[in-house]
């Protein structure tokens, strides 16, 4: 019993320290809130063709929870945000255009100009060997009480539910 208690603690200790080398350090995580919240600042920027939608930029997934992990394959983190805009999504034929008008804003910006990448769903800002930011479109989905909110897909050419609070 008492070799299995031992061998039981060495392992957890192991796992926990494997677990904090994969995961953003708190110097990273406040970098990344930094860049995410001046991104928010650009596209709200009064006079910029979004500001009046009055983006939010906020985490969802493993960001929004604090499960962030290196990816084996890759260099940096895979960072997922939600720019939510005050749009009805039921007055838009086109959902792709939801998707172009932020990635126009972004590409308006001297460095992230250079930085972006077009994706399916989201637009992506790379930075370099450390993280980036998938920056997902999206407009609220009023109706059930929730935080459901629709996104744009480029390949689909509709709009697609999520729900990134949930």
């Amino acid at each position: 019993m008492f070799l299995t208690d031992s061998f039981d603690t060495q392992l957890d200790d192991l796992l926990e320290r494997i677990c904090v080398a994969l995961e953003l350090s708190r110097t990273q995580h406040k970098t990344a809130e930094g860049r995410y919240g001046a991104i928010g600042e650009w596209l709200s920027v009064p006079g910029s063709s979004l500001a009046r939608f009055r983006p939010e930029i906020y985490p969802q997934g493993s960001l929004r929870i604090g499960t962030t992990v290196k990816p084996l394959a890759r260099l940096e983190y895979d960072l997922d945000l939600v720019c939510e805009l005050a749009l009805d999504w039921q007055r838009i034929r086109n959902p792709v255009a939801v998707l172009d008008g932020v990635e126009q804003r972004l590409r308006e910006h001297d460095t992230y100009r250079r930085m972006v990448e077009r994706k399916n769903r989201c637009i992506r800002i790379n930075y370099a060997n450390e993280f980036h930011l998938d920056v997902l479109p999206a407009c609220p989905h009023p109706g059930d009480g929730t935080d459901r909110v629709v996104v744009p897909d480029r390949k689909a050419q509709a709009w697609t539910a999520s729900n990134p609070k949930g």
